[in-house]
């Protein structure tokens, strides 16, 4: 195996994980579901260091990893709603919001032309404020104290709803400058 290829194999891994941290979360074995999940995280940290430290990003990796980040996310957050941890408000706006973000993306790219995407310093947040919801719910589980669970709910609805708009908004100015600029053309 070429050491280059280690952050997509890492990268696929996590999206591997999605299935086996939903029945573990399901199944309701806490301690299975934080291992499975933390190794997931710090699986994508990983990945991500090692393949700009060593210069070994790739086109797969860059659409696998954003896609394994948010399938690992929708299926914690659809199993922690199917056990009543995390609303359904609450996992119908972050669902809402990718699919606002890629429905627009490929918009985009149909209209426009070629989109490079990059998350906003938003969007991140928003992630990693949905990353801690998450880890606080199994925590939360295995404690079987929900009110930390609680608390961040409306942060993190907060950041989906205004990174979700940022992006509209972001891509919706680039979209109209292209398109006065190829009508002046």
């Amino acid at each position: 195996m070429k050491l280059k290829y280690l952050p997509n194999i890492l990268t696929l891994l996590r999206l591997l994980l999605a299935g086996p941290v939903s029945f573990a979360i399901l199944s309701e074995k806490p301690v299975w579901t934080l291992s499975l999940f933390l190794f997931a995280a710090l699986s994508d940290a990983l990945d991500g260091f090692i393949a700009r430290h060593y210069g070994w990003q790739s086109r797969l990796g860059a659409m696998l990893d954003p896609m394994a980040d948010k399938v690992l996310l929708v299926s914690a957050f659809l199993s922690l709603t199917l056990i009543k941890v995390i609303p359904v408000w609450l996992t119908l706006l972050v669902i809402g919001r990718d699919i606002l973000i890629i429905s627009g993306s490929f918009i985009y790219r149909w209209v426009v032309g070629t989109i490079q995407f990059k998350p906003s310093v938003l969007g991140k947040l928003c992630t990693l404020f949905q990353l801690s919801l998450i880890m606080t719910a199994l925590i939360s589980v295995a404690l079987n104290y929900t009110k930390p669970v609680m608390i961040l709910q409306p942060v993190v609805a907060l950041f989906t709803i205004g990174s979700g708009l940022q992006y509209v908004v972001e891509w919706g100015r680039k979209g109209l400058r292209r398109a006065r600029k190829c009508n002046r053309d």
